[in-house]
């Protein structure tokens, strides 16, 4: 772009800090704006993947973020008799590659600092329910503005989206999750995997390392059971996970001694990611299930694609046209295989549980269906057909 824009950013999670920072450093002014007095994350722990992590690389995070976080090799998920169902390598793709496994309050705390030292303007405490003629419009009426790119980064349930696209639909899965990150003292995760157990599709709990002390915990349960009048039943979650992996009892005694967050999700599906020059970013464009864990890796790229493409345009409608080229085959492919997945791993369909322990692990022996299978867990592909090939040191070369 030849000259600066005024952007206006809604929503201080991982995607409006991101492209904060990447905007105001090239020289773009940048106001974001944030419901919450103090910006703070929600959820437990998150897996990187190469994608996510050259962002960060490129943000002047990445030595941080490792030395926070935890190294994951791979993935693997197993019944609870034991039997595979995943069982994926980075090493796989590259011999140096790697996932990290990192708390979401350590990510944050990271971009929040980085945006700090930016030149973005951040205002706290102000909740925009709508846009008009170009400003941000709060509940009270109050105006901010005008601005030549309006930026919806407010999440799966997006206040703005809901304004500008009141006839859309975005379901909430039936499913989703308790999570909690607990201290490690017995190395359980010192294999550097993501672990899952599973029976069936109505039970699964899984350990994600986050710290080199540290796990993070999930437990899948029903929405109903998620809701917030009700009290979570910390005996019964207690007594059908160690059930179900014994090896996991000392993590998940100390998950129901801890502060459980609730998780649900929203399948967000958009016919467009922009109105105008207002445009959706992270999950208020793409949100899915966690079951790929692909959330704040997408919301990161979301941030590197909009900036370079607006640093390469030569004006705003170029950028926006060349931004949805960038992203939608990526994104595309990774809302589908996460829908299509969920109901194999969470869902009240048996039939599908034996389908997915019956056939999922041979699959990796199938030529081409593991690599294909690494890739996507990598967030490197673009499609069924293309994937993206990590460079000579085993990292996402950004484009």
């Amino acid at each position: 772009m030849t000259r600066p824009l005024e952007v206006g950013v809604v929503g201080c999670g991982v995607a409006g800090q991101a492209l904060s920072v990447l905007l105001a450093e090239a020289g773009h002014r940048v106001t974001l704006f944030e419901r919450f007095a103090e910006p703070r994350p929600v959820g437990a722990g998150l897996l990187l993947q190469p994608t996510g992590l050259a962002v960060l690389e490129a943000l002047g995070l990445g030595a941080e973020a490792r030395a926070r976080g935890a190294r994951v090799v791979g993935l693997e998920a197993r019944t609870s008799g034991g039997r595979r169902v995943l069982d994926l390598r980075y090493a796989d793709l590259h011999p140096e590659a790697f996932g990290l496994g990192l708390r979401r309050t350590d990510l944050f705390d990271l971009l929040f600092a980085r945006l700090r030292r930016s030149r973005a303007q951040v205002i706290t405490g102000r909740e925009m329910a709508g846009v008009e003629r170009m400003q941000l419009v709060e509940p009270d009426g109050k105006r901010h503005g005008p601005f030549e790119l309006i930026v919806a980064a407010d999440g799966t349930n997006s206040v703005l989206r809901g304004a500008l696209m009141p006839s859309l639909k975005i379901p909430l899965y039936r499913w989703g999750c308790l999570w909690a990150t607990v201290p490690d003292p017995e190395g359980l995760g010192a294999s550097g995997l993501l672990q899952q157990r599973v029976r069936g599709t109505t039970h699964m709990l899984g350990l994600l390392p986050v710290a080199p002390d540290r796990l993070t915990l999930f437990w899948s349960l029903p929405v109903q059971a998620l809701a917030r009048e009700r009290a979570i039943d910390l005996a019964s979650f207690r007594r059908e996970a160690t059930a179900l992996w014994p090896q996991a009892a000392p993590a998940i005694e100390r998950a129901t001694q801890s502060e459980l967050a609730r998780a649900t999700y929203r399948h967000v599906s958009l016919p467009r990611w922009n109105a105008g020059p207002v445009i959706f970013l992270g999950d208020a464009a793409h949100g899915t299930s966690p079951q790929l864990g692909q959330g704040a890796n997408l919301a990161l790229m979301d941030a590197w694609a909009l900036a370079r493409s607006i640093e390469e345009s030569g004006n705003l409608l170029t950028a926006l046209i060349a931004y949805e080229r960038r992203r939608a085959s990526t994104i595309r492919y990774y809302q589908r295989v996460s829908h299509l997945l969920t109901p194999f791993f969470q869902s009240r369909k048996a039939p599908l549980g034996w389908l997915r322990d019956a056939f999922l692990g041979a699959a990796h022996e199938v030529p081409g269906v593991r690599g294909l299978m690494t890739s996507t867990l990598a967030g490197t592909r673009r499609g069924w057909f293309a994937s993206v090939p990590l460079d000579a040191a085993g990292r996402y070369p950004l484009s």
